[in-house]
């Protein structure tokens, strides 16, 4: 069974050979381990879609996914990273500690009216002053077309790893945030808040704008062969918002990418990343549309035994494993965590073994390969479920 045959079946809720393995590496952490430039990562965007590919490869994970970046100029300066427009004007500083997002000195250099700026939209940041400001503004996005990521190279530079790495690993499309996540681009965090509150009619408007970019993005990224995608939500999260809240802002608008798209290719898989807590919207989020959820972040207190326990097999999981435990612990504690993950959510199938979000830069490689070294060992299927139960590696 090839790594795209065993993410899509289980993902699908279906029963592959083992439980695929699936830890979600970012750029970061990709590049140190194959020991790739950041700056040459954030300056070739085929660079950074190729080490992604490279470091799964690497730790024997099942898939990855694809971030499509634009291509950035930048210099050094005063020992920081900056940021520079074609005609070397300073546009920002990156955060290279963080997510490698530049922070725009002057926010007017956003043009949320450009499809561009909006096809890459969370690659520039201001924490101060909004991108938007008012229902009108939000209409006024842009809502780039899928035949745009053609027209600046995606296409083809995604082609590229497909023929390259296809056939050994299964390759994620990204469709970014499109809901809350969108908005607190959009607005900033504190206001985006706040808005729920004071602006309701401006979340919805900056939402709708979300949705209609990962629609069109999603149609792009079906077109060149994906058949799962991801939607980021992060700050969907019951550690900020309440149930209620996100029935009524969230709900509405996640299910529209999910029935789109759905509409668009009935096979395609869509999973959201939501960490944090979301015990409390399980069932909100089946009804949504998910084919799967995840990252069931243990630090929101989520497990994947709770979860299976809750939703049954209406949805597939994804997740579980804490990811601080990836720097705080041993790579046999980590195939331990990795084992009760298992038992938990894949006795039957429709699970993947991954990580409860963004792993840190600081991991080795030997704490990556635990998870695959625990789905080998304690994630092999026979006749529809998990073979012979065996002890917790902690036990042996």
């Amino acid at each position: 069974m090839t790594p795209s045959e065993r993410i899509y079946l289980a993902i699908s809720g279906q029963v592959p050979d083992r439980v695929p393995v699936f830890p979600k590496i970012w750029s970061d952490l990709a590049a140190k381990l194959t020991g790739t430039e950041f700056h040459d990562v954030i300056q070739d965007p085929l660079i950074g879609l190729r080490v992604m590919v490279e470091a799964g490869l690497l730790v024997g994970a099942d898939a990855v996914r694809q971030f499509h970046a634009p291509p950035r100029k930048i210099k050094q300066e005063n020992g920081k990273v900056i940021e520079i427009d074609k005609t070397g004007r300073r546009l920002g500083e990156l955060d290279m500690d963080g997510g490698w997002a530049t922070h725009l000195d002057d926010p007017e250099g956003f043009n949320s009216q450009d499809p561009y700026t909006m096809a890459f939209h969370w690659y520039w940041v201001h924490f101060h002053i909004p991108f938007i400001k008012s229902v009108d503004d939000a209409k006024k996005i842009a809502v780039p077309e899928k035949s745009f990521y053609e027209q600046v190279g995606c296409g083809d530079r995604q082609r590229q790893i497909f023929r390259d790495y296809a056939d050994r690993i299964a390759l994620v499309g990204d469709l970014n945030s499109a809901t809350l996540s969108f908005h607190v681009i959009m607005r900033g965090l504190t206001t985006a808040m706040l808005d729920l509150v004071d602006n309701p009619a401006l979340v919805h408007a900056s939402m709708a704008k979300g949705v209609a970019i990962a629609i069109e993005r999603g149609k792009f990224l079906i077109d060149l062969g994906h058949k799962v995608l991801r939607l980021n939500d992060s700050t969907g999260t019951m550690s900020l918002v309440s149930p209620q809240m996100w029935r009524d802002f969230v709900f509405p608008h996640m299910k529209q990418v999910c029935d789109e798209l759905h509409g668009y290719d009935a096979e395609v898989r869509i999973y959201c990343h939501i960490c944090g807590d979301v015990n409390p919207i399980l069932e909100d989020l089946v009804e949504a549309g998910l084919d799967c959820i995840g990252p069931l972040d243990p630090m929101g207190d989520m497990a994947p035994s709770t979860a299976r326990q809750k939703i049954g097999a209406r949805a597939s999981l994804m997740g579980g494993v804490d990811t601080l435990s990836f720097i705080n612990k041993s790579p046999q504690q980590v195939e331990e965590e990795a084992f009760e993950c298992i038992r938990g959510g894949g006795q039957h199938g429709g699970y993947i073994l991954g990580s409860g979000c963004a792993i840190p830069r600081a991991t080795t490689r030997e704490h990556l390969l635990a998870l695959r070294l625990a789905a080998d060992r304690h994630g092999i299927y026979d006749q529809g479920q998990l073979a012979e139960a065996q002890e917790n590696p902690g036990k042996r």
